[in-house]
């Protein structure tokens, strides 16, 4: 009986040492797993730290560039204006050259009218006056009508 209970007793102490040996097995892999798993999040953890700091930096960036671009506009803007009454500036010019040349042509049309007139009048006035001896004088002839010439 002695036998049989030391028997018993080993088989007991093998299974338990069988059980012993798998729960530890089990252990070690959940550990390893653990720690893979860990060592996982610490890498996302990092990447995403890294990532958020580049999405501050562009966030950054973004708002310079938003505010770069809003005083573009600005100057854009302004540049407009400035067309506008450039524009504006050249149209009544333009306006303002049309209204004295057509004032040029109209003095032009007077003038030579005018000079018509007088050249008229000088010969209605010299037809009608009897010529005069060899050493008179010639009629003088008034300004405007000189300088028409």
């Amino acid at each position: 009986m002695k036998d049989i209970i030391l028997v018993t007793a080993l088989l007991i102490a093998v299974g338990l040492s069988v059980v012993a040996v798998r729960y530890a097995a089990k252990a070690d892999r959940a550990g390893r797993s653990l720690q893979e798993e860990r060592y996982s999040r610490m890498v996302a953890e990092e990447t995403l730290q890294k990532n958020d700091a580049k999405l501050t930096t562009f966030q950054e960036e973004l708002k310079e560039d938003q505010e770069k671009m809003g005083k573009i506009e600005d100057i854009l803007d302004q540049e407009k204006d400035v067309n506008v009454n450039l524009k504006k500036q050249y149209d009544e010019l333009t306006q303002a050259k049309a209204d004295l040349e057509a004032k040029l042509q109209k003095v032009l049309h007077e003038k030579a009218a005018a000079v018509a007139a007088l050249q008229a009048q000088v010969q209605a006035q010299s037809q009608s006056q009897p010529p005069e001896v060899s050493n008179a004088q010639p009629a003088p002839q008034p300004a405007a009508a000189a300088a028409g010439h």
